[in-house]
């Protein structure tokens, strides 16, 4: 690899079978100090790219031999942190989006504006200096085969819900998972029934939100030929087609007080009737629930009754929200890259440090499922190997400050998920007489940089040196401790290390 380019060394790759652009465009680039290195066909270029790796490439599409997009996907195996940039004189639909598809830079139109080029240039230039100085990560990527279930995380909170999931799964139980959108419920319910003694049964998921008032019922027990309008023909429910295994019913705080006493009977007597029927059917079905709603609130509003509450809350899992458990970010980012690489059966790319810190700093307030959507934004976006902050949405690089609910507090029940490391650590802020005697031995310091300092070493002891853990219990990014750091070792303060 050349080393990292500098505003006036790099080397520029010309493909082009156009011996007079490549002269001019020469003679353009070198005299901006850039080393111009010349192909006049595809399979030539791929030959210099792969001895002189090049730090930009223009590419003429169409030459003789192979073509552009040809050779730009020869050139992602010989040269892939290169920003390729097409040039095309036919800027056809296909055109543009092969070029984006096969990890151009960018194109341009032929006949174009050589400043215009030479600055488009000096951008790719720009992303490919990015890309050479940030900090890889060095951690060692997860199998995904050894998340088969899709739950991914080693942090406490996930792991008393996987140990929850243990010890449920073999029973016939009713469970509640509750937790905010995004956290993963249905996974869970999923991982419940595979690990259940219904395993061979089916398994069906039913979102009670996304089913219209008047058509749920039919939906859940089915109806009889005529029952109402448009009922041609007899249809089975999920609960009577789920005999044998386990229903998953979503946002069960959605459901509407008639259809609650429905799937009360249904739990109760192990019997449901369909729509327009005057029989009963037996089943023999494992119900999981989840909500997001507070529904011991809604039973005391009389807005869910109350003995289907008690029905369903027989062994409950609560779910953590993400921003509870960051330590598990890098896992999930890697899992993620991991299955959308494998899915498209190429290598996986690799978050930078940088991006980390910025992932790390997020609150994430639609959890899970808003980190998988960030990720696969970045993965598209990268043009490199690498993905680096500016891959990421602004939302997520400069969110805005909205008050974040406290982690729930551990509750009388089977299970109840803790906290990672949302609790700052005890006894952090040092005592106020303890403050105006260090300000006045360290010649005037601020109230705040004193605490500042006193806080970070506190954190650094609790967690014996290990500056990511200190920055997330500090509520800053790992490169901003680092710089505090730096300065107090300056100062002569001594921080555990």
């Amino acid at each position: 690899m050349s080393a990292t380019p500098s505003a006036a060394n790099a080397k520029v790759l010309v493909i082009d079978d156009d011996k007079d652009l490549r002269y001019s465009l020469r003679r353009a680039l070198a005299g901006l100090g850039h080393a111009v290195i010349e192909a006049d066909s595809g399979e030539t270029g791929v030959v210099a790219a792969k001895r002189e790796q090049p730090d930009v490439i223009l590419l003429d599409n169409r030459m003789g031999g192979m073509t552009g997009i040809e050779t730009l996907q020869m050139l992602r195996g010989a040269q892939p942190q290169a920003m390729v940039i097409l040039m095309t004189a036919f800027g056809t639909t296909q055109t543009a989006i092969e070029a984006m598809k096969f990890g151009a830079y960018d194109y341009v139109m032929k006949p174009f504006d050589q400043a215009k080029l030479i600055a488009l240039v000096d951008k790719a230039l720009s992303a490919r200096r990015d890309l050479a100085s940030a900090t890889k990560s060095t951690r060692t990527l997860v199998n995904p085969a050894d998340y088969k279930e899709g739950i991914v995380g080693s942090s406490e909170p996930m792991q008393e819900v996987l140990k929850s999931i243990g010890q449920v799964a073999a029973s016939d139980a009713t469970v509640l998972i509750t937790g905010e959108s995004g956290t993963g419920k249905e996974l869970v319910a999923r991982c419940i029934h595979q690990h259940s003694l219904r395993a061979k049964g089916p398994f069906l998921a039913v979102n009670c939100a996304a089913i219209p008032e008047n058509l749920i019922e039919s939906e859940l027990f089915g109806h009889e030929k005529g029952a109402f309008t448009g009922a041609a023909n007899q249809k089975l429910g999920k609960f009577e087609l789920c005999d044998g295994g386990t229903i998953f019913l979503d946002e069960i705080g959605d459901m509407s007080l008639p259809t609650q006493t429905k799937v009360l009977r249904a739990i109760q007597e192990g019997e449901i009737q369909r729509v327009g029927g005057t029989t009963t059917v037996k089943i023999s079905v494992r119900l999981v629930a989840a909500t997001n709603k507070d529904l011991e609130a809604m039973v005391t509003t009389r807005q869910f009754r109350e003995d289907l509450y008690y029905r369903l809350n027989v062994f409950r899992i609560r779910l953590p929200a993400l921003r509870h458990r960051k330590g598990d970010v890098p896992l999930l980012v890697d899992y993620m890259l991991q299955r959308q690489a494998a899915a498209k059966k190429i290598k996986p790319k690799r978050l930078s440090n940088e991006a980390l810190d910025a992932l790390l700093a997020y609150d994430w307030p639609g959890n899970v499922r808003e980190l998988e959507n960030v990720v696969q934004r970045a993965n598209v976006l990268a043009k490199g190997e690498t993905i680096l902050p500016k891959d990421l949405p602004q939302d997520v690089l400069s969110p805005r400050k909205t008050p974040i609910a406290p982690a729930p507090a551990a509750a009388a029940s089977p299970v109840a998920a803790v906290p990672e490391v949302a609790a700052p650590v005890a006894g952090i802020v040092p005592a106020y007489d303890t403050i105006y005697k260090q300000c006045r031995a360290n010649d005037g310091k601020s109230i705040l940089t004193v605490i500042e300092m006193e806080m970070i070493r506190r954190a650094m002891e609790e967690t014996r040196g290990n500056q990511l853990r200190s920055a997330m219990i500090l509520g800053i990014n790992r490169s901003t401790l680092k710089k505090r750091l730096l300065e107090m070792r300056e100062a002569g303060i001594k921080v555990f290390t």
